[in-house]
């Protein structure tokens, strides 16, 4: 159970950092008149809350497994564009995926941690 408890986690992660990245052009910061790092930000530390209320793992590795799932969705994006558009388009892509890690990785522990608050509450 808590194997599959940590894929949904990071598919949660994924689904975040897809939605992030795949939609904004890299020469913008804004999509939606919303900066990224808040887009980023505020989905990871959403997922991080649902995904520790629902699967009631330790917040700590929530944390990592959403940084984790968005982390790979920027690599995918990386490949991605690499492969079919540009192949110099990603000069600094180890860059690109620390300032994703970086993103990603604060709000997701405060999310999961304010989720542990909540659930000590509600017993």
């Amino acid at each position: 159970m808590r194997n599959k408890a940590n894929i949904w986690i990071t598919l949660v992660g994924i689904l975040v950092g897809a939605i992030s990245y795949w939609r904004i052009p890299y020469s913008e910061m804004n999509f939606l008149e919303i900066n990224l790092w808040l887009f980023v930000g505020s989905g990871a530390l959403i997922g991080a809350l649902f995904s520790t209320l629902s699967f009631r793992q330790k917040p700590w590795k929530v944390g990592l497994f959403i940084m984790l799932g968005v982390i790979l969705s920027l690599i995918i994006r990386i490949i991605f564009d690499i492969t079919f558009w540009d192949s110099t388009s990603h000069n600094l892509a180890p860059f690109e995926v620390i300032f994703g890690g970086f993103q990603s990785f604060p709000m997701a522990f405060v999310g999961a941690y304010v989720a542990k608050f909540i659930q000590t509450f509600k017993k």
